[in-house]
């Protein structure tokens, strides 16, 4: 923990929580791909395999365990192979990790991590991601002291924010006293649920019409990647 915590946040200082895959780290490819992968090991069809490949890119954001359950839950497979949700989580996570701890940063993250720390910035990851496994990611990638807190799955994210939030002192709404960086429609629900700002990070989006036609239905902010969050954060402090 960098900035140790005050009693709540200043007006002019948000919160800042970032989701991790395709806002922290360019990540959102690798685990499509190792979802189906581990689908494949476990004796689905290729037809099946095709199909949950697309569901992921479709609904990135939600936990390991949700998407395999989802999968079992097909009652149309073609092969039904005996297997069971941790038996395809191990499959998938014990490829997952050494990809993990290498994949790309995103553009910029690293300059905007640190700018917002220097200026007293308290941030915090909220992800999809297994949070035993992310917090070590984090911690061998040399990230992990940016954040207050990070948090991932098995529970969900409206949960996580929900706990962030309250920990802080701050009853939803939340308004703009909190912002969630997110690029999956997951993201944009749990920070809804919260009543949090959201800002849609597109660049490597697994979803990107069905984002940008709910940013038109739901007038949320979009950026490309996080080098435009330092604006958008100056320009919010001179309107309060």
């Amino acid at each position: 923990m960098l900035n140790p915590p005050s009693d709540a946040p200043t007006p002019d200082s948000p919160v800042v929580i970032f989701d991790c895959d395709g806002v922290l780290l360019v990540s959102n490819r690798l685990k499509t791909r190792l979802f189906a992968e581990a689908a494949r090991l476990a004796g689905f069809d290729p037809a099946d395999v095709g199909r949950f490949t697309r569901y992921v890119a479709a609904n990135f954001g939600t936990s390991r365990y949700r998407m395999f359950e989802t999968l079992l839950s097909w009652q149309d497979v073609v092969v039904r192979p005996d297997v069971d949700v941790a038996a395809l989580v191990a499959l998938y996570a014990e490829r997952l990790y050494a990809e993990y701890v290498r994949c790309p940063t995103t553009p910029g993250m690293l300059a905007v991590l640190r700018e917002l720390r220097d200026r007293g910035t308290r941030m915090f990851v909220v992800s999809g991601s297994d949070q035993q496994e992310l917090r070590q990611v984090m911690a061998e990638r040399g990230l992990g002291d940016y954040f207050e807190g990070i948090f991932g799955s098995p529970r969900s994210k409206t949960d996580n924010l929900a706990d962030v939030t309250t920990g802080l002192g701050i009853t939803a709404p939340v308004g703009h006293k909190v912002i969630f960086i997110g690029d999956a429609e997951a993201d944009y629900k749990a920070a809804d649920a919260v009543g949090a700002r959201f800002i849609y990070m597109d660049h490597f989006s697994t979803a990107k019409g069905r984002m940008r036609e709910l940013q038109i239905d739901q007038g949320f902010e979009r950026i490309r990647d996080l080098r435009a969050l330092p604006i958008l954060l100056e320009a919010q402090a001179g309107t309060l």
